[in-house]
């Protein structure tokens, strides 16, 4: 239904057509990525399990799996909450649907091609950024650069005088995703090797969750606890210190990321420092966030969406604990390249901004198709699969990965290291498993509510009419 207005005028095309494209199309790529996610861990579990075929061997899926994950879900649920959150701050419309939509469409297939390249086995590799040049301009042309510029012309065309904390991170977010992918990418462009690609690969790696993926999440929890609470913000003032802490601590020189690499030792050592200190915005958000909910607490146990934000505000705490200590010298030496790695990516990607995510795609979907959440047992279902999938895939990883470091400093022999952690690969597969199957639930929920949700009223918002039969 949706494609039929991309030929379209802009004026004739319903509000919020490119948001729900977004949605749906993100939720998609949480169905295939996580599926991935399944299908790779069950491998490393049960190494017996699919063998003999190029195609399905590790080296092959893992990569996809990832760029499934950060391009195609959180990437796409973060371009939906703009599109959606980014006019209603502005008490106007999306500057341009037809762009939006073409955005969405053009995002989805440069992305099944990159991955399906990706699984051919034609890559760049350096990971994170994995996909060949050609690709990665076409990523800047087609996905990044629309999507910037319909952010940054709805806020520019607002009716309102000042501009919310939440738009401040999605217009800076944007901007910097943009330098990111076309710096970070320099090495393909002018064939660097050696250390300096290396360097500029983890410069990459690092900025992607430091300017994008972490502030664009944090912006959404900005907009969704005071608007289904109906508390305002506690502090503007500390939802700025927030912002411009983020700027100045999270866009490091990345060099933590390679302690035992010939870099120069000042560089290393200021990388640490400024790692450490990206605690000042964690806890200027957190505690922003947790203050807004004063007096609304039952909203907790109550609403869907206020329950996946505060839990992915509470997992913030652990990842920024870990993220701003594990880079010193003292703790890297021993968890570098063990699980305890894995474990940290995905309490940022699966815990802390999927949460976050979820509760953006849920509020944006119902309010702008105006439909009530076909199954709200579906919908808690979906909760507690995800939370206790994800934290069972957490904890066992970071287990595992305490064994691998242990095994690593005393020279404990490999194998018998791989038979210590093996109950640990098998908790992760269950773990992962379990997120898959939540987020299969979740598709048929979105789609059954888009097609036999119950009518909102107008004047009325999803959330109230959540209990009511």
């Amino acid at each position: 239904m949706i494609l039929k207005y991309l030929f379209a005028k802009n004026e004739a095309i319903p509000v919020g057509s490119a948001a729900i494209f977004f949605g749906f199309s993100s939720i998609l790529w949480f169905v295939i990525g996580t599926g991935l996610g399944s299908f790779n861990a069950a491998k490393l579990a049960f190494p017996d399990f699919v063998t003999g075929t190029e195609m399905f061997a590790f080296g092959h899926m893992r990569q996809v799996h990832v760029l499934a994950v950060i391009f195609g879900w959180i990437s796409m649920a973060f371009a939906m909450a703009m599109m959606y959150i980014t006019p209603i701050l502005g008490n106007t419309r999306l500057w341009s649907e037809k762009l939006g939509l073409w955005n969405c469409m053009m995002w989805n297939v440069s992305l099944a091609l990159g991955l399906t390249l990706l699984w051919m086995g034609v890559t760049s590799g350096r990971e994170y950024s994995d996909f060949p040049w050609p690709l990665d301009l076409a990523v800047a042309a087609f996905i990044t650069i629309p999507l910037a510029v319909n952010v940054w012309m709805t806020i520019i065309k607002r009716r309102t005088q000042g501009i919310y904390t939440t738009n401040w991170f999605f217009a800076a977010s944007t901007f910097m995703l943009i330098i990111v992918f076309l710096v970070g990418n320099l090495p393909e462009y002018f064939h660097l090797t050696g250390l300096t690609e290396a360097y500029m690969t983890w410069w990459f790696a690092h900025n992607v969750l430091g300017l994008w993926i972490t502030p664009v999440a944090a912006a959404i929890a900005y907009y969704v606890i005071p608007k289904v609470t109906g508390n305002p913000l506690y502090s503007h003032r500390i939802g700025h210190l927030h912002f411009w802490s983020i700027v100045v601590f999270y866009s490091t020189p990345a060099a933590h990321h390679l302690m035992s690499a010939p870099l120069p030792e000042w560089l290393k050592s200021f990388a640490s420092v400024e790692g450490v200190l990206i605690l000042v915005p964690a806890i200027a958000f957190v505690s922003n966030i947790l203050l807004t909910m004063q007096g609304k607490w039952n909203m907790f146990v109550e609403n869907l969406e206020v329950r996946f934000t505060v839990v992915g505000v509470l997992l913030a705490i652990p990842l920024n604990m870990q993220g701003g200590f594990q880079q010193t010298r003292s703790i890297n030496w021993y968890i570098h390249g063990t699980g305890w790695m894995v474990a940290h990516a995905h309490l940022a990607l699966l815990g802390f901004s999927t949460f976050l995510e979820a509760a953006a795609v849920y509020l944006g979907l119902q309010t702008l198709m105006k439909r009530k959440l076909y199954s709200l047992t579906l919908g808690n279902l979906h909760f507690w699969l995800l939370l206790i999938g994800f934290s069972t895939y957490w904890i066992s990883m970071t287990i595992a990965g305490l064994i691998q470091g242990a095994g690593k400093i005393y020279e404990v022999p490999y194998i018998d290291v791989v038979i210590a952690e093996h109950p640990y690969m098998i908790a992760r597969w269950l773990g992962g498993t379990m997120v898959f199957s939540s987020t299969i639930l979740w598709l048929y929920n979105m789609w059954m509510t888009a097609r036999e949700g119950t009518v909102i009223p107008a004047g009325r918002m999803p959330h109230e009419l959540a209990y009511e039969r």
